[in-house]
């Protein structure tokens, strides 16, 4: 028997049920989309639904839909802030999704329901729109349940840092990344990132020359004394970025002031998150710096801005000291 699909329905519902989707996955990664975007993501969301009148496709094809379709959905909703955080709230949305239609058909095969029709991972089932909606609710609110249980994400932090390389001085915001694991394998440093764009002012000649060189494609070019190649493996392929020893390292959050002592600097060929900071540093430089940290004051701190002053401050900062 065939089922009649009511396209107005199907689309308004799906757009409310998107919605409370995309705040459940950006609750849970920290921070919820704001409206319009939201509502264009909710659009799209109801949209893609409408796979559900399509021929069927083959297995691989259904899944590659949905998985394409959750991650137009989530640029759309939420804007591009880098691609692992694109990755993880589409990664939530579509769990999200499979939740909540294994709900669905829970629920068809309990009460062996009728007017059901299934196709290409897509289900509709011709009951009253406020059962549905119910059931997008109340996995938005599990997903806050989780949040208030096992606590929010984690909002970003942003260290001043200043490290002393032999091609110049470096001072701007670094981002602390606990998903950020980068050891040098000849001396077994923790490695900070450093954009190359958002640097080169603060770098003498030498160095500048030879990142723009090797970053605008001539990896012919010599590097000069002190620089060395990485390898880096990331999801998108393999490059090797050009790197120093830091002749010292200083990264602050507050008063709280961690000196570091061999640390890897590798240069990217990109701005980080949209410029939005200088460097990338993961637990392995400030883990241990809270491990062997001294808990010795002085009257020193970073400097607040990329290439300005010290700041004045009344409060002594606590420092450790790194060594590997």
């Amino acid at each position: 028997m065939k089922t009649v699909i009511y396209l107005d329905s199907l689309l308004l519902i799906n757009f409310v049920i998107g919605y409370f989707l995309l705040r459940a996955a950006g609750c849970v990664c920290g921070a919820p989309p704001h409206w319009p975007r939201g509502g264009l993501g909710a659009a799209m969301a109801a949209v893609s639904t409408l796979v559900l009148l399509a021929p069927p496709l083959p297995v691989w094809a259904q899944f590659l839909y949905q998985g394409g379709s959750a991650l137009a959905i989530t640029a759309a909703a939420f804007g591009w802030q880098g691609a692992r955080l694109l990755l993880r709230r589409a990664a939530w949305y579509f769990g999200m999704n499979l939740a909540l239609a294994g709900l669905v058909l829970a629920a068809i095969l309990r009460f062996s329901a009728q007017n059901v029709q299934t196709n290409n991972l897509a289900v509709y089932w011709n009951v009253p729109p406020l059962l549905l909606l119910f059931c997008a609710l109340g996995v938005y609110l599990l997903a806050r349940l989780a949040v208030m249980l096992f606590g929010p994400a984690e909002p970003e932090q942003l260290w001043q840092l200043e490290a002393k390389l032999p091609g110049g001085t470096l001072r701007g915001e670094a981002l602390w990344d606990t998903g950020f694991s980068w050891y040098d394998p000849f001396s077994g440093c923790p490695v900070v990132l450093v954009s190359a764009p958002a640097a080169q002012a603060q770098l003498e000649e030498p160095l500048r020359q030879f990142l723009q060189r090797w970053f605008g494609g001539d990896r012919a070019a010599l590097p000069p004394h002190g620089v060395r190649l990485l390898s880096c493996n990331t999801a998108t392929g393999g490059d090797l970025l050009p790197a120093v020893q830091a002749q010292r390292l200083r990264i602050c959050l507050g008063n709280r002031a961690l000196l570091c002592g061999q640390v890897t600097v590798a240069f990217a060929g990109k701005n980080l998150s949209d410029g939005r900071y200088l460097a990338l540093f993961g637990p392995g430089l400030a883990g241990q710096a809270r491990r062997y940290g001294r808990g010795k004051t002085r009257k020193q701190s970073c400097a607040g801005r990329a290439g300005g002053p010290p700041p004045k401050s009344s409060e002594p900062a606590q420092e450790g000291r790194i060594s590997c």
